[in-house]
């Protein structure tokens, strides 16, 4: 039985395979990638391969630049079966190749771009390059917040930095009720991200301002591909766990002191754990990088900071990434 289930995954392909053939993008074509349309996607599309037997193909597009021969190439994804198109955002293609192949922002590359194809990882073939002009551009390390609380000043505003491609979050005080939006620049003379409704943001035209009804800290995040937003009031930010004298059940709360930095004087047992939510709830909660008393924490991380014996502790936690690109603690015993 073993030897038929392997006798079924080998195929006679014939001597002579047809490749595949792009079809789009076509050859000499130009694109310019900026920021404001990192949503927009960037299609590719082939004819199948023809192996003269009937077979699962795969298939794998490749890029790299111009007289390269694919000797740097970045992998733009595969597709398996008789899936024959592939997607991808500009926004995803920008960071594939301005961290893979190292092109200059702002400024026009030439680049191949090919599809290959193979049965069942074997007898691998090529289609014909497809050679193409594409501007990449520098992404932005933070959105700024310009609003009503600061008097729309976007030179002067308050930032959330970048977390991963794409991606920002970070904390923000408004100081009255009020409206915001995002901007990729500390002006309004470059992509503005403001409500497309039911969480989405928009960059059309003088897109509508982000609506707050409440003063206070917010935890922010923003998704420049997916063009989407998340905007929580902080009510309050507490200790939880079997070192705490609440336990699992209820948080401590935390006195705010400014500047997103958050601290509590307590005693605590000993050889038992605590971590940090926020809103008495679990949707915003942060566990240790590693379990120490002093160190970085990671939003929904399972794990807790292991308090060493019983006695007195200053807990604190600073969400203003002042010190590094990330949120710390320190817990001190008195």
């Amino acid at each position: 039985m073993l030897s038929a289930c392997k006798k079924d995954k080998l195929v006679q392909v014939s001597q002579n395979i047809t490749p595949p053939v792009l079809v789009h993008p076509a050859t000499d074509t130009a694109f310019v990638v900026t920021a404001a349309d990192s949503s927009q996607l960037f299609n590719i599309k082939w004819k199948t391969a023809n192996y003269g037997a009937s077979a699962v193909l795969s298939y794998f597009v490749q890029i790299d630049s111009a007289g390269k021969n694919f000797s740097k190439l970045v992998s733009l994804g595969n597709t398996t079966g008789f899936d024959t198109t592939m997607s991808l955002s500009y926004g995803a293609l920008n960071s594939l190749l301005t961290t893979g192949l190292n092109l200059t922002p702002n400024a026009p590359a030439s680049l191949e771009l090919r599809v290959g194809s193979a049965v069942y990882g074997k007898d691998t073939v090529f289609s014909k390059v497809v050679k193409i002009a594409l501007t990449t551009f520098k992404p932005t390390d933070r959105l700024w917040l310009p609003g009503s609380y600061e008097g729309y000043a976007p030179a002067s505003a308050p930032y959330i930095p970048l977390q991963s491609p794409n991606m920002f979050e970070g904390y923000a005080y408004f100081s009255a009720p009020g409206n915001f939006k995002f901007t990729s620049a500390p002006d309004y003379n470059h992509v503005i991200y403001g409500d497309g409704g039911n969480g989405k943001l928009t960059t059309v035209g003088n897109p509508a301002d982000i609506v707050f009804n409440t003063a206070g800290v917010y935890l922010l995040d923003a998704n420049t591909s997916a063009l989407t937003y998340s905007a929580s009031l902080i009510s309050s930010m507490g200790i939880i766990g079997p070192a705490t004298p609440g336990g699992w059940n209820s948080s401590t709360d935390m006195t705010y002191k400014g500047n997103y930095v958050w601290s509590i004087t307590l005693n605590l047992l000993g050889n038992n754990p605590l971590k940090f939510r926020a809103n008495e709830a679990w949707d915003i909660n942060y566990g240790p990088a590693v379990d120490a008393l002093t160190g970085v924490l990671q939003f929904n991380n399972p794990g807790a900071i292991t308090i060493p014996t019983d006695g007195n502790y200053t807990v604190t936690i600073d969400m203003s990434q002042s010190k590094a690109i990330a949120y710390t603690y320190t817990i001190v015993k008195n």
